[in-house]
């Protein structure tokens, strides 16, 4: 089963180690396997999508993102850059309304208007 959450102090997956003061990571698990992650930070403003590891499923980049998407809305910030480094098929394959310069404008309209992200 997969699931999404934060990266914490203490977590131990093989392969993966964050360095301390490069970011927040948000991570996928399959049962107890890491099988991606997203490295992200707080900007004056808005927030910085650094990296995506999604182990080439686009459902996983898909998740990633959003999950950080919905906790820098829910902590009032309402825009997000994304690295040039971000596959810009991903971002279309996941419906991100990113303009010339990578950035999503509205996190809150994204998320509200979305039907991905439509609540129950």
């Amino acid at each position: 089963m997969l699931r999404m959450r934060a990266y914490q102090d203490g977590d131990s997956f093989p392969g993966f180690s964050p360095e301390p003061g490069k970011g927040l990571y948000f991570i996928a698990l399959d049962g107890e396997r890491l099988v991606g992650y997203c490295r992200w930070r707080l900007l004056p403003g808005k927030i910085g999508i650094e990296t995506v590891e999604d182990s080439g499923d686009p459902l996983v980049f898909d998740g990633l993102v959003r999950g950080v998407l919905s906790i820098a809305s829910d902590q009032g910030i309402d825009r997000a850059v994304f690295s040039r480094e971000i596959r810009p098929d991903r971002l279309a394959t996941s419906q991100i309304p990113v303009n010339g310069e990578n950035i999503l404008i509205s996190i809150e309209h994204f998320l509200e208007n979305c039907k991905m992200c439509k609540k129950f």
